[in-house]
């Protein structure tokens, strides 16, 4: 037997309140530092709704602090294939790539996170990042 229409939606509705919790609650645990949780978290969150760019983000950020780069590396690209505009996966992908010594891809990441949005202050301060340890690495 087949759901209705109406109830059809309405899970769908309680699929995506429950991807926000769990998206909310992997944040919280973020900035409490507890950063496995808040994967755990986020994960939980992209299985409900596997669409959302940002989930994707927190996921690559997680990993990256996890010393997990190349997974990173693929949740932010994966966050730009749900949303080639999102502009924290442009400087998610430009941390990974930098920290995979991949300087030349990083940085051309991380400008055109700044051409989609020229005030984005991460974006700026990874760009920095990036050319001054180009500096050191020609001197």
């Amino acid at each position: 037997m087949s759901k209705k229409p109406e109830e059809h939606s309405q899970s769908q509705a309680s699929a995506h309140e429950q991807a926000a919790f769990w998206l909310n609650y992997a944040r919280e645990l973020w900035g409490a530092i507890r950063y496995p949780e808040a994967l755990a978290a986020v994960e939980r969150a992209l299985a409900l709704a596997p669409e959302d760019p940002a989930a994707w983000y927190l996921r690559g950020a997680c990993l990256c602090l996890l010393a997990r780069h190349e997974e990173a590396l693929e949740s932010f690209e994966e966050a730009l294939r749900r949303d080639r505009q999102y502009v924290p996966a442009w400087d998610g992908k430009a941390w990974a790539l930098g920290i995979l010594g991949r300087r030349a891809e990083a940085l051309a990441a991380v400008e055109e996170a700044l051409r989609l949005d020229p005030h984005y202050l991460q974006a700026h301060l990874r760009k920095a990042r990036l050319q001054a340890t180009a500096e050191v690495d020609a001197d």
